[in-house]
């Protein structure tokens, strides 16, 4: 279900074009999967409902802002050089706090939560979460306080997907140069470069759960994570050229 979607702009001038569009979004169901299957079986089989959370793939905030821009003075030998860009920002998907196999709960789900007792403080500053090469840090700082695990015979209070994990943002930049050859043939020459800045996006956690030396620490990018490493979505600066002949 989409609250609210919206703001799309767009500006010509000078053979310029930006487009600009944010969407604030909220997505909840009782068992769902992220490029998955949804095979989670309910915690408490007595009360399906209090499965209801977050979809796998809710992302609230979605910013992306667009444009394309055609350098004066560089038609010659055809069209002019132009220059496109792509940012893109948008917030952390959800995750369960759980303690792994750990289960006193006598229902043996195996979806066992853990107990939520305060909201959990978040720093996913590098510096932070990587003091040193031989170091790395849990992003939740205040783990201990904010989970606790569930004292035989109950349940977890953590909501499904309560959690939330590092944002994204990324910028990619494209440059185009077309060549008049004979008739309306064309070859076209284009530069793409993605993650221009090389701004470390940080992947999914090590562990979910909160019994786990692992909690809360990343060791991957996004596109790691995706089974892509470098080519997907998410990972360092990369770069292609390409020919194209058309006709």
């Amino acid at each position: 279900m989409t609250l609210l979607s919206g703001g799309v702009t767009t500006l010509t001038t000078f053979c310029s074009f930006l487009s600009c569009c944010y969407t604030l979004s909220k997505c909840t169901d009782y068992n769902s999967g992220n490029r998955d299957a949804a095979n989670e079986q309910a915690m408490n089989p007595y009360d399906p409902s209090n499965n209801e959370g977050p979809c796998a793939f809710d992302i609230r905030h979605n910013f992306n802002l667009g444009g394309s821009y055609s350098v004066p003075g560089t038609s010659v030998g055809g069209a002019p050089v132009q220059v496109g860009t792509v940012f893109s920002a948008v917030s952390g998907r959800p995750f369960t706090p759980g303690v792994g196999t750990f289960d006193q709960s006598g229902q043996n789900t195996g979806q066992l939560r853990a107990d939520c007792l305060a909201n959990p403080i978040y720093n996913y500053s590098l510096d932070y979460l990587f003091p040193d090469p031989n170091t790395t840090r849990s992003a939740i700082t205040s783990a201990s306080d904010a989970f606790a695990s569930p004292t035989p015979g109950r349940l977890g209070t953590c909501g499904r997907d309560s959690g939330r994990g590092p944002r994204f943002t990324q910028l990619d930049l494209n440059i185009v140069k077309e060549f008049k050859l004979q008739g309306s043939t064309r070859i076209q020459a284009r530069w793409e470069i993605f993650n221009v800045t090389n701004h470390v996006n940080l992947g999914n956690f090590l562990s979910t759960s909160v019994r786990s030396g692992s909690f809360g620490k990343i060791g991957s990018t996004p596109d790691v994570d995706r089974g892509n490493p470098v080519l997907g979505t998410g990972g360092p600066r990369a770069m292609q050229w390409a020919l194209k002949v058309l006709f």
